[in-house]
């Protein structure tokens, strides 16, 4: 039996609960093949006796453990490490691990307004930020921001992310492997700068991020479309087109696949960091909504198993707060950070250290927890609510599947030009704020998180009258 005692190591004092300590040192352990294929694993109450916690503590950890897909339950057997999980051969880095939808004004009337997907930004922490930065421009350190940051981002702000990104994504990292952005875009643009400076082929998703793909192309970049199924992204389709194709690139948005919201399990994420290995190619994560899961804890980004510095991580704030506040972040390599430092220099040389310094002081502050657990509970309600109401009421005219998580719902409308559909919502007082998938046998995202619930029932109601016109 491996010594589990020292193997976890819980630390009473870190914002990650203790049952997520142990499952994400149990995945560290098979993901660097201690722990492999098979392999039965301790039952909970003999590592809650270990480990000298509660067997419920221990359970919670097995369930998180089931739930990410990490290990199968056999009745009257136990637990085993699941069979199907590729190996992953580790690499010594030499490094030691650091610890709304809104009412707008119509000329004519009020309209309510249906998204993709945004954060209700009467729920967000926006007041207290800019009084944050307000005070702090009024003091000697917040006048010391005047002049400008550093170009990789305000540096208390980098340090309390590698504290935040630990105990919310098990992500190990220093500052100087982080640079603050102007939100996610500003990070998409300086890494495809990097990776396509010769050109080059990107892996995107049949469906997938509009603005990325325009930022690849812009780039100079040529888009090598890999089919999606119900698990996201074909890794299938993905080994048989490596085969063919030399890529620089794989942009994914693992958590909730944008547009189609679905999450990819783990083993598809192991596969495509061999995949990355053996072909050599870099993996771009875009974890735009990763703070939004529902159902349980979310699986644990790519970046936080990485070992050969294949993954560029993505991240942005503009969904906690709002999507004019930009702020985002990338995590990378430092070789890679600071060889974007000169492009992000001739697009924006000094950041917003006083926004940054205030946002930093909010999440040391433990702000960000709260606001997210309180806005998980709302959102996950305003989910449900929109659920019900679009089976209730137009159950014989779409189709859907409820995410995980995230702030939309993918919708398939039946028999249903949804160009027409928009137009119609227009006249009756509804914007429907989202891009058209029509070749993708008429789908569309259905933003509910801006939306409360007065607001969700006016749209299903309306909704509802207009597709029964346009039926009849």
């Amino acid at each position: 039996m491996l010594p589990w005692k020292s193997i976890i190591e819980i630390n009473p004092e870190s914002k990650r609960t203790i049952y997520l300590q142990i499952s994400d040192f149990i995945i560290k352990e098979i993901n660097i093949g201690h722990l492999s294929a098979g392999q039965k694993l301790p039952s909970s109450r003999t590592l809650a006796d270990i480990l000298k916690i509660n067997r419920k503590t221990a359970i919670m950890a097995f369930d998180e453990l089931l739930a990410q897909g990490w290990i199968d339950v056999i009745p009257n057997k136990g637990a085993f490490v699941k069979n199907n999980i590729p190996t992953f051969r580790p690499q010594d880095l030499g490094r030691k691990m650091n610890i709304p939808k809104i009412i707008k004004k119509d000329p004519i009337s009020s309209l309510v307004t249906v998204n993709d997907g945004i954060p209700d930004y009467r729920l967000s922490l926006i007041d207290k930020l800019y009084k944050q930065a307000g005070s702090l421009s009024k003091n000697a350190i917040g006048k010391n921001l005047f002049g400008g940051g550093s170009p990789a981002g305000e540096e208390s702000l980098r340090y309390v992310l590698c504290n935040y990104l630990h105990d919310s994504r098990a992500i190990s990292t220093t500052p100087s492997n982080i640079m603050v952005t102007r939100g996610s875009q500003m990070a998409l643009y300086l890494a495809f700068s990097i990776l396509l400076k010769n050109g080059g082929k990107v892996a995107v998703g049949e469906l997938n991020y509009q603005t990325a793909n325009d930022t690849i192309t812009t780039l100079g970049g040529k888009l090598v479309k890999i089919q999606l199924n119900d698990q996201g992204l074909d890794i299938d389709h993905l080994e048989a087109t490596l085969q063919k194709e030399k890529i620089a690139a794989i942009y994914i948005t693992p958590h909730h696949q944008y547009p189609t919201t679905i999450t990819m399990p783990v083993t598809h994420r192991l596969r495509l960091l061999n995949l990355a290995s053996k072909y050599d190619f870099t993996i771009i994560e875009d974890d735009y909504d990763y703070d939004y899961h529902y159902s349980r804890s979310p699986i644990l980004p790519i970046a936080s198993i990485d070992q050969e510095s294949r993954v560029v991580y993505i991240g942005s704030f503009s969904k906690l707060f709002a999507p004019a506040v930009r702020l985002g972040y990338m995590v990378a390599s430092q070789t890679f950070i600071n060889n974007c430092i000169p492009h992000r220099l001739h697009i924006d040389r000094r950041g917003d250290p006083l926004l940054e310094k205030s946002l930093s002081m909010l999440i040391e502050d433990n702000e960000l927890p709260r606001l997210l657990k309180k806005n998980i509970s709302i959102y996950k309600r305003r989910r449900d609510l929109l659920a019900s109401l679009l089976e209730k009421e137009l159950g014989n005219q779409v189709r859907f599947k409820l995410p995980e998580g995230g702030m939309a719902i993918w919708v398939k409308f039946l028999n249903i030009d949804i160009d027409t559909l928009k137009d119609k919502l227009h006249q009756n007082g509804v914007i429907m704020n989202t891009d058209v998938y029509t070749a993708f046998n008429s789908h569309s995202r259905l933003g509910f998180a801006s939306l409360n619930e007065k607001e969700i029932g006016i749209v299903i109601e309306l909704l509802t009258k207009v597709i029964h016109q346009i039926v009849q």
